[in-house]
Formats: structure tokens, C-alpha cells, sequence
């Protein structure tokens, strides 16, 4: 099964999510097509000639990880076999026997409870949005305090008793702190988040604030016990350090999930054989020339110079026009790139990816179906044609070596995706251009209209379960992206 998001990361860039969950049928592999057809305005005059494919995968950055196990915040808590026991069990582990295997194995069970609960509290804050009674959402707020707290006091009861053992070194407590900091880090930023949305509902809001108030007061105490940075007003050098701190907590957290990919050529055999064939026409041809020659012309004579001359020039180009038709036909079938994906050097799957331009006549009937264009763009394209960008990417997935992964059940892969668009701006208008309006006193009046780009995308999902489509409108002028939904 194929899962996708795609939300605005920041004022330039795009964000495309694209879980790739392998099934539960009893198979080896399990492969995954999905095609993102991007229609661009003419006017932005973006083609194979001003966009290359090295701008493209320069203006793409790309992570793969793994899926979050999921939990709910009560199943972190109370779970038997979630991620508390292990934790437990793996500091307990460290304590008989500190060892290499298992400081790696407690280090990875501190990144593994964070990671499951952020998913966790991500997941949460969503469900709260989704309820319309404020009895609904009030209960569930406090259900949601409730269970943090919970599980706050419950890794530092781990904490408090981890620094007193003198066998463990300095630098796995440390580790410890940093699972902490970044536990206080996140489930603060869920109850502001919080705040910021019910803002505007006074009645809920009034309700709310006593709740979260107590949370993060306590949060807040914890913070001062153990001398975490907390931003403080008007002093940007301090906050622009502590992001840098959260950013690198981050980092250090979800790193256990985050994929090795090592870079290959996809078909990179079968061009070097044709590119070989290509160097061997060449030769064929001047090889038949300068036999022919030698016939007619006899040896040594200036006129078969100056034709042995003129055959190897052609020699030369009959050969770059030969890779160039072999190398467009390479194209066609085989990727621009292609990755081998590895958890710790246990490789999983390939992901393979190409970017083309496509003219609109080999735009398949579907995807022109779902482009819908209305009557006026249908008229400009009789002129001036759409351009029309197909991203493919290719993946397959070991069920079998995924399962082989620690303890945790693992459903497939997240391909996290950031494409900058500021390279499709060059050309554009301003982003404000002024209106008229009739006025009884003056005449007319002025107002400003704000000038923005239709991209349309299209991602065509295709698995050996299901095929499906989504259609997406991105608004964007010279100020960056103002919007961005489905269709």
C-alpha cells in the first residue's frame, strides 16, 4: 500500500510524504510505481532548455526512514510490551553486563520510546481537532495531560535512578538527558500547539488553560532541576542557539530510523555495452572507407589523405550521434537514479527515481482526465502549451529483512521528500498588480490583487495491492507559496 501527504514545508519549499507499507500476503518482495505528473504555466518558462535534470535533483532533498511503530499515548503507558518494558529491560541489561551490544541496544530503546511518542502525540493533537463537543475536547485534553505526565514521571524514575549507578559511563547518562531535554521539548510544543488552535474559542479555551497550565508547569520545574535552556525574550542569539540544540536533539533521536542509501547506476552494464556498439559502428564505417579507398585510390596518394581524414571526422560524430540515440532509448527505460536502502548494512530494497519533461500528447488519457482543464486553458494551449514535468520513482521492499530488525514490528519505509520551487520564479510577474474599481466621488479607485501561479500535481500510486490517484493545486508567486490542497 502506497500512503501520501503533501503540505507546505516553508515559504519556498513543497514537502511530498510517500509511505510505502509492504503487505501482509506471504511474498518476498514487495514493489511499489508512483508517477508525479507537475503541470507548470507556460508563462513560468520552464522547460528541458531552462530546467535541467541536475537543477531538479539539486533543488530535491530527500530522506528515507522508517515508519513510526504505532502506539497510542495509553499504550505507551500501559502497554506490556511496548516501549517502556523494553527500555526497562535493556537498562537493566546495561546494569549486568555494560557491554558494547548492549549500550547500543538501551541507546536505541531511548531513541525508539521518543520517536513512538511523537508520533504518538502528533496523532493525538489531530484526533482532539476532529472532535466538535467541547465536552469531547476538554475530556480528551485532559486525557492527553493526564497520560503525559504519566509518562514524563515515568522515564525520569528511570532517570534519577541511572545517575547514581557507577557503572555506567558518563557518556550513556548523557544520552539519557538528551532523551529528556527532548521529552520535554516535544510534549510542551503539543500543549502550545494546543493553545494556538482554541485560541479563538473563548469557552474551550477558558476551560483548557487550567489543564495545560498545571502540565507545563511542572514541565517547567523539570526544566529548572536540571538546567535545560528555556527561550527567553528578546535575546535572539540565545533562542537562535537553543533551535540549533533542538534541531541536533532532534537529529540524535530520529537518526536509529533514518535509512543508509548507497548511490548506483541504474543499467549501468547494458549502457556501456551500447555505447560500445556505438563506438564499433564507428568504426565499421571508417574501417569500410579506408578499405574502399585503398582500392580505388591506391596507396600514399593525397586524395585517399584527405578522404581517411574526412572519414574519421565522420567517425567521430557518427559515434556521438549513436550514444546519443542509445542513450535517450536508455533513458526511456532505464532511471536517472537508483539507491540501495539499508538498515546498519542489512540491505531491504532499491528505490529508483527519473525526472522528464513530457509532451502533452504522451500524457496519458487519465492523467489528462483528472487535469480537468477548463475552456480558457483548454484556448491558451492551443497556443501556448502546458509544460508537463513526470517524476517516477520505483521502489521495492524485503518483507522478510524488514521483519529481521530488532524487536519492533516495522510496516515499511516514509520517502520524505523537500522540492524548492524558487527556481520555477524567475519569470514570474510582481506578486501584487493593481485592479480598478468604479467610485461615485473620484471616478475610480485602486485596489492591489495579489498574482499567483496554478501547479497542478497529479501522483498516480500504484502497488500490488491497489492503484489510486490524488490531485493537488500549489498557489505560488515571487513571495513563495500561499497555498496548497487537494483536489
Amino acid at each position: 500500500m502506497i500512503s501520501t501527504q503533501i503540505r507546505i514545508h516553508d515559504k519556498c519549499s513543497v514537502e511530498i510524504k510517500t509511505g510505502f507499507i509492504v503487505s501482509e500476503q506471504e511474498k518476498n518482495i514487495d514493489k511499489f510505481k508512483i508517477n508525479t505528473w507537475i503541470f507548470l504555466p507556460n508563462g513560468l518558462d520552464i522547460n528541458s532548455f531552462t530546467y535541467t535534470k541536475e537543477q531538479f535533483y539539486s533543488d530535491i532533498k530527500s530522506n528515507v526512514r522508517l515508519i513510526t511503530p504505532i502506539y497510542s499515548l495509553a499504550e505507551i503507558l500501559k502497554g506490556e510490551k511496548g516501549p517502556f518494558p523494553r527500555l526497562k529491560k535493556a537498562i537493566n541489561c546495561l546494569l549486568l553486563e555494560p557491554n558494547e551490544i548492549n549500550a547500543e541496544n538501551y541507546t536505541y530503546q531511548i531513541k525508539m520510546l521518543l520517536c513512538i511518542l511523537k508520533s504518538a502525540l502528533r496523532k493525538n493533537y489531530r484526533n482532539i481537532l476532529c472532535l466538535k463537543e467541547k465536552k469531547q475536547i476538554i475530556a480528551s485534553i485532559r486525557d492527553f495531560a493526564d497520560n503525559v505526565t504519566a509518562i514524563n514521571s515515568k522515564y525520569r524514575a528511570f532517570r534519577d535512578d541511572l545517575l547514581t549507578q557507577p557503572n555506567i559511563s558518563d557518556e550513556l547518562k548523557e544520552y539519557f538527558l538528551f532523551g529528556d531535554e527532548y521529552l520535554s521539548i516535544i510534549t510542551e510544543e503539543t500543549a502550545y500547539q494546543l493553545f494556538a488552535y482554541f485560541q479563538n474559542q473563548q469557552s474551550v479555551y477558558a476551560d483548557m488553560q487550567p489543564i495545560l497550565a498545571k502540565f507545563l508547569e511542572k514541565e517547567t520545574e523539570n526544566r529548572e532541576k536540571m538546567n535545560y535552556e528555556t527561550p527567553v525574550e528578546e535575546d535572539e542569539e540565545h533562542n537562535s542557539l537553543m533551535l540549533i540544540k533542538r534541531s541536533t536533539l532532534k537529529k540524535f533521536v530520529e537518526s536509529d530510523l533514518y535509512l543508509q542509501r548507497i548511490k548506483k547506476t541504474d543499467g549501468a552494464f547494458q549502457r556501456e555495452l551500447y555505447y560500445s556498439l556505438a563506438a564499433g559502428l564507428a568504426m565499421i564505417f571508417a574501417t569500410v572507407i579506408s578499405f574502399v579507398a585503398t582500392q580505388q585510390l591506391g596507396n600514399f596518394t593525397s586524395t585517399l589523405f584527405l578522404v581517411l581524414v574526412v572519414s574519421y571526422m565522420l567517425k567521430d560524430r557518427i559515434k556521438e550521434m549513436a550514444r546519443f540515440y542509445f542513450s535517450s532509448r536508455l533513458d526511456q527505460k532505464y532511471f536517472d537514479r537508483k539507491w540501495d536502502v539499508s538498515i546498519r548494512n542489512q540491505e531491504i530494497g532499491a528505490i529508483r527515481e527519473a525526472f522528464d519533461f513530457i509532451s502533452q500528447h504522451k500524457v496519458p488519457e487519465e492523467i489528462q482526465n483528472l487535469r480537468n482543464k477548463t475552456p480558457l486553458v483548454k484556448a491558451e494551449n492551443n497556443v501556448y502549451d502546458e509544460k508537463v514535468i513526470l517524476y517516477r520513482k520505483r521502489v521495492s521492499l524485503s518483507k522478510k529483512d524488514l521483519e529481521e530488525y530488532k524487536e519492533y514490528h516495522l510496516s515499511g519505509i516514509n520517502d520524505i521528500i523537500r522540492l524548492n520551487l524558487m527556481s520555477f520564479t524567475k519569470q514570474m510577474d510582481n506578486p501584487t498588480l493593481p485592479m480598478h474599481l468604479p467610485d461615485s466621488e473620484t471616478g475610480y479607485k485602486t485596489i492591489k490583487g495579489k498574482r499567483v501561479y496554478a501547479l497542478y500535481f497529479i501522483l498516480e500510486c500504484k502497488s500490488d495491492e491497489d492503484t489510486y490517484y490524488k490531485k493537488y493545486r500549489l498557489l505560488l508567486n515571487r513571495k513563495g507559496i500561499s497555498d496548497i490542497r487537494e483536489i
